[in-house]
């Protein structure tokens, strides 16, 4: 899922409709905003609602076309990164 920005809503609604208790995998690009500590938490917690679905983060990438200076670091960092999760409950499943 690669929708520059509305992930971040997609992905709540996608929660608490709780369509993902179908969904095996999925991955998807998300955009974080500079300098923005409410916002920040608020991706988190989304994230954290992934997890406490079930799902777990299977790979991830930094993605280097959207790198900026962030966090008022010196450092350069990416507001862009690529995420792969997978269900574990499909895995419990399986095994069955």
């Amino acid at each position: 899922m690669d929708v520059e920005g509305d992930e971040w809503k997609i992905l709540q609604n996608m929660l608490s409709s709780n369509i993902l208790s179908r969904v095996k995998q999925f991955g998807f690009e998300i955009h974080t905003k500079r300098g923005n500590v409410k916002k920040l938490y608020e991706y988190w917690t989304i994230l954290d609602q992934l997890e406490k679905q079930g799902f777990r983060r299977w790979y991830w990438a930094m993605n280097f076309q959207g790198p900026s200076i962030y966090m008022e670091s010196t450092a350069a960092r990416s507001c862009c990164y690529e995420i792969v999760y997978i269900n574990v409950k499909f895995l419990h499943k399986d095994a069955n």
